[in-house]
């Protein structure tokens, strides 16, 4: 597992703070009816990261800072081929799990500023925009979900 953290074997704990991310479908951990429900707290003590890139909002870099997606996925035990990704707003999107070998985040700082919903927050799918040129593409950029909600492992 990346970044440290418990494992998909040990029992999810209940939020103890208002719930940022639900994830459902094909998972082995719940804490609620179908699915697993996580707040700030539970997301960071799954062990944070660091990406210093551009997005398609920004033309200079900036740091974001967030949960490795990966580690989310693992310790939920998520078994699947895509994701679908929902929005505040309910904007939707699949993105195949294959993206995790670029290491995005779920990121909850920008520049050390915590994401809220009025700027793209609580979360937002972040890639490593920069360090991989395949992933400076119309393709990729839509999977950038800010505001992020809810994933679904199909």
């Amino acid at each position: 597992m990346l970044g440290g953290g418990a494992s998909a074997a040990e029992p999810l704990p209940p939020p103890g703070g208002p719930v940022i991310l639900t994830i459902a479908g094909n998972i082995e951990q719940t804490n609620a009816p179908g699915e697993a429900r996580f707040d700030r707290e539970m997301l960071e003590a799954l062990g944070t990261a660091s990406i210093v890139t551009r997005s398609q909002v920004s033309e200079t870099p900036q740091t974001f800072e967030g949960v490795p997606l990966r580690v989310v996925l693992e310790r939920v035990g998520a078994r699947g081929r895509v994701m679908k990704a929902v929005a505040l707003n309910d904007y939707e999107i699949s993105i195949p799990l294959d993206d995790l070998r670029y290491e995005p985040i779920l990121a909850m700082r920008i520049d050390g500023q915590l994401l809220t919903p009025r700027d793209k927050g609580p979360l937002w799918i972040a890639y490593p925009r920069d360090a991989h040129s395949i992933l400076q593409d119309l393709k990729y950029d839509a999977r950038w979900v800010w505001r992020l909600r809810r994933l679904t492992i199909e």
